[in-house]
């Protein structure tokens, strides 16, 4: 196959990335970690101008780096465009190692995308020590973003962006690259003699992102940038508040679910934190809109991405917030380290000849005990099935029959609830 033509910008009135100021781009997003080839800091590359000139700026920051190189298999080419990529890193002593996703389910492809994406990323960097992914999205990224969520009536948290350094399972996102334009990334591969190629869909007007690059204006992409630093200001002080309410209003329950205060009612932020919450007992990537979250108050029970709230029983006064018992379908082979559901991670030991998943309805009702927990919370546990019985369950849970053995899980929904973001770059 031969190469794909590489785009030859004339301009030379950007200037190249230093390395000096790489290094400082770094230093804002600390901590990262020593420079340890047992724990080296991952590099996503896609082959394009933004990414290859990440990968030799994360060169020559540091020795111990590893590339990852992402084959969505969508298009025959796709195989030998990544391969051609991990030679061209390797010529420039970075290790790199091409990552092949599995075939996809038909429908909402670029959001399944992004997903296997993400989770073929965030193993292989768990399988090589590290902790840390660096990406490249630029200033231009940034603009483009909080102009489409504008667009979208996005409150301040949208409108704060693309964070520099942000919590995703097990690894933290690393974007160093949000206060450099992206001419100064071409320039920087030019300097180096590093070649490169553009996706031809980058210039197809039918994407949204495309035709905001193409026409946003200077003084448009200024006001991007007024509008970020007002939204980061009030979020600050938002993430504050919604800490102390989480702290005052919510406990935390070991099956997976919250326990609410009816005073968390007269809170301005109540919304936001309901939301938040959601997202975290619902094992979702994104909060559910405002609107919905609002109705759901409205209300006072009812279910919203993947969770249900209900009104506490007996004495207590409040709601309990917990997975529901639908759309639990997800089976995956009991392995250490095995995340499940989007909320639970299996810690050992392996089982092969076993699977995770539900509990169940039926199951629930059979292996009850006591009245430590609502019946309704224990459907959605994670529990070892061997063939038609269930063989384990979670060390902590309550609730069930005690001679069950336990095994360990740990909560791992991959989205900590207040202090999530870096507000720096």
């Amino acid at each position: 196959m031969s190469e794909p033509a590489v785009i030859k910008e004339q301009s030379l009135e950007a200037a190249p990335v230093t390395d000096g100021e790489f290094a400082a781009f770094m230093a804002r997003l600390e901590p990262v970690g020593p420079d340890d080839a047992t724990h080296p800091v991952c590099v996503a590359v896609s082959g394009g101008g933004d990414s290859m000139a990440l990968a030799v700026l994360a060169r020559r920051w540091r020795r111990n780096i590893l590339a990852l190189v992402v084959d969505h298999a969508l298009r025959s080419e796709s195989a030998e465009e990544a391969a051609l990529t991990c030679r061209r890193l390797a010529a420039l002593d970075i290790p790199a190692r091409q990552l092949t996703l599995g075939t996809m389910k038909p429908g909402g492809l670029q959001e399944r995308a992004r997903d296997a994406r993400f989770e073929a990323l965030e193993a292989a960097c768990v399988a090589a020590g590290s902790s840390s992914l660096l990406v490249a999205h630029h200033e231009a990224d940034q603009e483009e973003t909080l102009w489409m969520r504008q667009e979208r009536g996005s409150g301040p948290r949208g409108l704060c962006g693309m964070a520099g350094r942000a919590i995703r399972g097990r690894i933290v996102l690393l974007r160093p690259l949000l206060t450099v334009r992206p001419e100064r990334l071409r320039a920087t591969l030019r300097q180096a003699g590093v070649a490169w190629c553009e996706d031809p869909s980058n210039q197809n007007r039918r994407f949204r992102r495309v035709a905001v690059r193409q026409d946003l204006t200077a003084d448009e992409r200024q006001q991007m940038h007024v509008l970020r630093k007002a939204a980061c200001t009030a979020q600050q002080s938002d993430e504050q508040h919604l800490a102390a309410l989480l702290a005052r209003w919510s406990e935390w329950q070991p099956e997976g679910w919250v326990k609410l205060s009816s005073g968390i009612r007269q809170e301005a932020l109540r919304d936001e934190l309901l939301g938040r919450l959601i997202r975290l007992v619902g094992g979702q990537d994104y909060m559910p809109n405002r609107q919905a979250v609002a109705a759901l108050w409205q209300a006072e029970h009812g279910a919203l991405g993947r969770a249900c709230l209900a009104p506490l029983r007996g004495r207590e006064t409040g709601w309990m917030l917990y997975r529901e018992a639908r759309n639990l379908d997800d089976r995956a082979p009991a392995q250490k380290g095995q995340r499940w559901d989007g909320r639970w991670r299996y810690l050992g030991p392996e089982r092969p000849e076993c699977v995770i998943a539900a509990l169940g309805q039926k199951k629930a009702r059979l292996l009850r005990a006591g009245r430590d927990v609502s019946a309704c919370v224990l459907p959605a546990l994670p529990a070892l099935w061997r063939g038609d019985d269930v063989v384990a369950v979670p060390e902590d849970s309550r609730g069930l029959c005690d001679d069950l053995p336990r095994v360990p899980f740990v909560w791992d929904s991959g989205a900590p609830l207040t202090g999530e973001r870096s507000w720096k770059g």
